[in-house]
């Protein structure tokens, strides 16, 4: 039997989902340019589909947050 994900989530962010666990691989997360999941990596591996939505998930709520705006240092 193969296992099979969901097609990727439904989320905005996500540009790509491949599965590629029938291969000895695990699930391939592609970010819309601009997102990231650290540092400036957009593409991540997962072994589990709740892994990847995880991810995802922080990657959004991130998103959300908005920036903090830098205080100059009082002199």
């Amino acid at each position: 039997m193969t296992r099979a994900a969901r097609p990727g989530p439904d989320h905005p962010l996500v540009e790509h989902w491949d599965d590629e666990r029938d291969i000895g691989n695990g699930i391939i997360v592609t970010l819309l340019p601009g997102h990231f999941f650290y540092d400036d990596c957009g593409v991540m591996g997962f072994d589990t589909v709740a892994d990847a939505r995880n991810a995802v998930r922080g990657v959004a709520g991130r998103a959300r947050k908005p920036a903090r705006a830098l205080r100059r240092p009082r002199l």
